[in-house]
C-alpha cells in the first residue's frame, strides 16, 4: 500500500486533467448505456407486433404512473424494493415515451437515430478521455525519470561504489519503460472500468436483484484466483528486472571493454556469458508470461458458468411469470455481458499493475536514497579562497564497520602552496583528495577551508572554489567548445579560445574539421590521450578556480604528450593552490610540500630533498623510478 500512495503523488501535478478524464468516463458510461438499453427496444421494435407493443406501452406509463406516485408524497414507508421498481419502471417509461410512435417505421428511425448518436457521442468522449490520459501518462513517467536522473546526480560516490552501472542504467530506461507500459495499458482503464463496472451492476441491481445475487456469489471466486495470480506475477517479474539488469552490465562491460576482448581473444567467453544470462532471462519472462495468460481464460470459465446458472435460474423466472419480463431478462444479459468485458480487463490489469510494482520498488528504493550533501540547515556560502585547508586529525572509512582507510591525518596548506601527495598503490592518496571536494565526509576530525568546517559550507559553493584533472579524463559525448566550456556554460569564444591555448590544444582543435564544434565521440574516443588530457586542462583553465587538484594527471602519456601536458599544467598552476597526486615523483619534486602516505597514515612530510635524505621510503620509492644518472642531474 506505500507504494501505490507513493505512486499516487506524481499524480497530484495533474488532479485537473485527472477530474476531466472522470467526467468523460462517466459520460462514456451514460451512452454506452443508452446504446445498450436502446438496443433491446429496437429488438423489441422489430419483432413485437404493433397490437402488442401499443399494449407494452400503455402497461408500461401504467405502472410507471403507479411506482412514481409515492414519490410525490413523504414516502415513509417505500421499502428498497419499491425504490428498484420505481427507477427501472420510470426509466422505462420515460425512454420509450421518447421513442415510440404510432407510426412503426417512425419508431425504427428514431431508435436508429439514438443508437446512432449514443454510439458518436460514447466514442468521442472515449476518444477525448484517452487523450487525457496519454498526457497525464507520459506525462508521469518523465516526471519520475527527471527525478530519477536529478537524485541520482545527488547522491554520493559511496552509493556508485556499491552498484554497477549496469543495474542503474536498466533501473533508469527499463524499469522506468515497464511503469511506462503500466500506465499506458492501465491508467485509463483505472478511471473508466470501475465507473462502467458500478455503473452496469447499479442497473442489473436495479432490473433483477435475484439474478444479481447468483452473479455476485460466484464472481469473486475469479477474483481471488486472479488476485493469487497476480501477486505471483509481481514476485517474478521482479526477479526478472533483476536479471535483465545482469544481462545489461555484461553487455556493457564486453563494449566498455572491447579492445581488452579483442585483445585477448574473449569474443567466445563474453558470448557464453552473455548467453547464460539471456538465458535465464528468457526462462524468468516465459513463466511470468505463462501466468499472466492464465488470467483470460479463467475469467472467461468463470464468465460462462455465471452465464449458464443464470440462463437456467432467470428462464424459469420468465417462463413462470415470476417477477421478470422477457425484455428486461434480455436487457439483464446484454449488461451482464457488458460487465464482464471490464471485468475481464480490469483483472488483466492486475498482473500488468504487479509486474510494474516490481519496477516501482526498484526505481523509489533509488529515490529513497539520502542525497549528496549532508548539509546542516544553515550553511555558510563562500565566495573566494583567502587563507588556506587544514586536515585536522582526519579519520575515514568508506563503511562504518569496514576498516579504517585515513588514520589520523594532520597537515596544513597555505594558499598558493603546491603540495604533493604520494605513496604506493592503495596508500590513500586519492581519497584524501576526494574529503576536501566533500566526494565523501570524514569519519573522525574535520578539515578546515580558511578556518571553517567544510561540512558548515555550502556544497556548491565550496566546490567552485576547486578545479580538477583527472588519470581518467571524462569527456562528454558533445563537442569540443561544449566539452571546454562545461559548467561555465556562458563562456564566450575568446575565453574557450584562451583556455585552449593555455592548455597547448589550440594547435589541434584548429585541425579538427569543425574546430570547436567537432563531436569528440564517447568519453573523446575520437581523440588521443593527451588530447583528451589537455581539453580537461583547458576546462579547469576556463573554470580558474583558486585551488586545483591534479590526480596522477600524467601517469598514462608518452613522453611528447607528456611534455605538452606538463606545459599546461604549469600554466595551470601559477597563482593557483594545488594538490598533486601522482606515482611518478618526477612530476612533483619541485613541489612546495611533499606529503608521504603509506597504508593510510602520513609517514612523511616536507620538500623533496628533505624527504630523499631523511626517509627510507620515499628514499626507496624514488631510486625504483630513476637511474644513476637522473639521480645526479636532480642532485
Amino acid at each position: 500500500m506505500r507504494l501505490y500512495l507513493k505512486m499516487l503523488n506524481f499524480l497530484k501535478p495533474h488532479i485537473k486533467w485527472i477530474a476531466i478524464a472522470i467526467v468523460l468516463a462517466f459520460l462514456y458510461v451514460i451512452f454506452n448505456g443508452i446504446s445498450l438499453w436502446v438496443s433491446v427496444d429496437f429488438i423489441q421494435e422489430i419483432f413485437t407486433p404493433s397490437s402488442q407493443t401499443a399494449q407494452l406501452h400503455n402497461a408500461s406509463n401504467e405502472n410507471a404512473s403507479k411506482a412514481v406516485s409515492p414519490l410525490s408524497g413523504i414516502g415513509k414507508n417505500l421499502t428498497s424494493k419499491k425504490v428498484k421498481n420505481t427507477f427501472t419502471d420510470v426509466l422505462k417509461q420515460k425512454i420509450r415515451s421518447l421513442l415510440v410512435r404510432k407510426n412503426k417505421a417512425d419508431t425504427l428511425k428514431l431508435v436508429c437515430l439514438v443508437i446512432f448518436l449514443s454510439f458518436l457521442l460514447k466514442n468521442v468522449t472515449y476518444y477525448l478521455k484517452r487523450v487525457i490520459t496519454l498526457f497525464v501518462e507520459l506525462k508521469i513517467v518523465t516526471d519520475i525519470r527527471n527525478r530519477l536522473h536529478a537524485t541520482l546526480l545527488r547522491l554520493p560516490l559511496s552509493f556508485f561504489e556499491k552498484r554497477h552501472s549496469g543495474t542503474l542504467t536498466s533501473i533508469v530506461f527499463n524499469d522506468v519503460n515497464a511503469m511506462n507500459t503500466v500506465l499506458n495499458e492501465s491508467f485509463g482503464k483505472l478511471i473508466l472500468l470501475p465507473i462502467q463496472i458500478i455503473g452496469y451492476i447499479f442497473i442489473l441491481v436495479s432490473l433483477s436483484w435475484k439474478l444479481s445475487l447468483i452473479t455476485f456469489l460466484v464472481v469473486p471466486l475469479s477474483g481471488i484466483l486472479i488476485l493469487k495470480i497476480g501477486q505471483s506475477v509481481k514476485r517474478k517479474s521482479k526477479r526478472s528486472l533483476q536479471r535483465i539488469s545482469k544481462v545489461l552490465a555484461v553487455f556493457q562491460e564486453a563494449m566498455t571493454g572491447i579492445r581488452i576482448v579483442k585483445a585477448f581473444g574473449g569474443e567466445a567467453k563474453e558470448t557464453q556469458r552473455f548467453f547464460e544470462e539471456n538465458q535465464e532471462y528468457f526462462r524468468l519472462k516465459f513463466r511470468q508470461g505463462k501466468l499472466s495468460y492464465l488470467t483470460s481464460p479463467l475469467n472467461e470459465i468463470f464468465g460462462v458458468l455465471t452465464l449458464v446458472i443464470l440462463l437456467w435460474f432467470g428462464g424459469k423466472l420468465v417462463i413462470f411469470k415470476t417477477g421478470l419480463a422477457p425484455e428486461d431478462f434480455v436487457r439483464y444479459l446484454v449488461f451482464l455481458f457488458a460487465t464482464f468485458q471490464p471485468m475481464k480487463e480490469l483483472a488483466g490489469i492486475n498482473n500488468v499493475i504487479q509486474s510494474g510494482m516490481a519496477a516501482a520498488e526498484r526505481i523509489f528504493s533509488i529515490l529513497e536514497e539520502t542525497p549528496e550533501p549532508y548539509e546542516k540547515p544553515h550553511v555558510l556560502k563562500i565566495h573566494s579562497f583567502k587563507k588556506g585547508i587544514r586536515y585536522e586529525h582526519v579519520h575515514f572509512r568508506y563503511k562504518p564497520e569496514g576498516p579504517e582507510v585515513l588514520v589520523d591525518i594532520d597537515f596544513e596548506i597555505q594558499k598558493g602552496e603546491t603540495v604533493a601527495f604520494v605513496g604506493s598503490s592503495g596508500s590513500g592518496k586519492t581519497t584524501l583528495v576526494s574529503l576536501l571536494p566533500r566526494f565523501y565526509d570524514v569519519s573522525k576530525g574535520r578539515i578546515l577551508f580558511d578556518e571553517k568546517d567544510i561540512r558548515d559550507l555550502d556544497l556548491s559553493s565550496l566546490r567552485r572554489q576547486i578545479g580538477i584533472v583527472t588519470q581518467e579524463c571524462i569527456l562528454f559525448h558533445d563537442t569540443v567548445r561544449a566539452n571546454i566550456a562545461y559548467g561555465v556554460e556562458k563562456a564566450s569564444d575568446e575565453d574557450i579560445r584562451a583556455a585552449a591555448e593555455a592548455a597547448n590544444a589550440w594547435e589541434f582543435i584548429q585541425e579538427m574539421e569543425n574546430g570547436l564544434d567537432t563531436r569528440i565521440g564517447e568519453k573523446g574516443v575520437n581523440l588521443s590521450g593527451g588530447q583528451r588530457q589537455r581539453i580537461s586542462i583547458a576546462r579547469a583553465i576556463l573554470k580558474n578556480p583558486p585551488i586545483l587538484i591534479l590526480d596522477e594527471a600524467t601517469s598514462e602519456l608518452d613522453t611528447e604528450s607528456e611534455r605538452l601536458v606538463q606545459e599546461a599544467i604549469e600554466k595551470l598552476m601559477v597563482n593557483r593552490t594545488v594538490l598533486v597526486i601522482a606515482h611518478r615523483l618526477s612530476t612533483v619534486i619541485h613541489a612546495d610540500k611533499i606529503v608521504l602516505l603509506d597504508r593510510g597514515r602520513i609517514v612523511g612530510m616536507g620538500t623533496h630533498r628533505k624527504l630523499l635524505a631523511s626517509n627510507p621510503l620515499y628514499r626507496r620509492l624514488y631510486e625504483l623510478q630513476f637511474q644513476d644518472v637522473q639521480w645526479q642531474e636532480v642532485k
